[in-house]
């Protein structure tokens, strides 16, 4: 039998742009706890009457210390993007179904490596900006891939990677993400945990090459973006 899907409603605090059609919903927290890196499932039924139309899943952009749930999205011309983006403050949006694992683990071992495409920058933004404001270390190195120069959250990974001696980051424009690049530029990335974000096309893939290597990887998959659009 189908769990029931607990739905809680959340109102828009405020929207705006990152860059490029990348843009930030701020809602309300309630009474959500999250861990940073988790995602939920998001339903506006005004945007069709199938869930296919109507729901969404995304990876929280925000950290649980800011006190808001926070998306990030590519306002696309989706049914569900549309409501999404034409939701005024106040306006109210349904979710379900919190979690996942595609979390930090302590471990006491060197630094892991973090692995992003385009959108797929919204977990490790939660989780840097989390471990930032704890004074935890962020012993990580970022490879972030992106398709232009628009590249989201740019002036806050630099700040992390300025105050943070522990944490590299590499930005790669118009670049392909291929396991081939992945060990040029971090080759230490055979040894280590690797986190894996982006287009469930190549989260996938590149995901089996690693695992094939031996490589212990965590991925978050996003739904809707390939290699054109991510």
């Amino acid at each position: 039998m189908e769990q029931e899907k607990v739905l809680t409603t959340l109102s828009l605090i405020s929207s705006h742009d990152e860059v490029g059609n990348v843009r930030t919903f701020t809602f309300e927290k309630k009474a959500l706890e999250w861990i940073a890196g988790q995602s939920q499932a998001y339903v506006l039924p005004q945007a069709g009457e199938s869930e296919k139309e109507n729901q969404h899943w995304f990876t929280i952009s925000s950290a649980p210390v800011e006190g808001t749930i926070n998306i990030s999205t590519r306002v696309s011309s989706s049914p569900f993007k549309q409501a999404l983006n034409a939701l005024k403050p106040g306006d109210e949006i349904m979710t379900h179904s919190l979690g996942g694992t595609f979390t930090w683990e302590e471990t006491d071992g060197p630094s892991v490596i973090f692995i992003a495409a385009g959108i797929g920058i919204t977990p490790f933004r939660s989780i840097l900006h989390q471990r930032s404001a704890t004074g935890k270390p962020l012993n990580a190195t970022l490879l972030y891939f992106n398709r232009t120069n628009e590249i989201p959250f740019e002036n806050e990974l630099q700040k992390f990677n300025q105050e943070h001696v522990e944490f590299q980051i590499k930005s790669l424009v118009g670049e392909s993400v291929t396991a081939e690049k992945i060990f040029e530029l971090a080759p230490e990335a055979t040894e280590r945990v690797v986190y894996l974000s982006g287009p469930a096309p190549m989260v996938s893939s590149i995901g089996s090459v690693l695992k094939e290597r031996g490589i212990t990887i965590k991925q978050d998959r996003f739904p809707g973006y390939d290699a054109t659009n991510f």
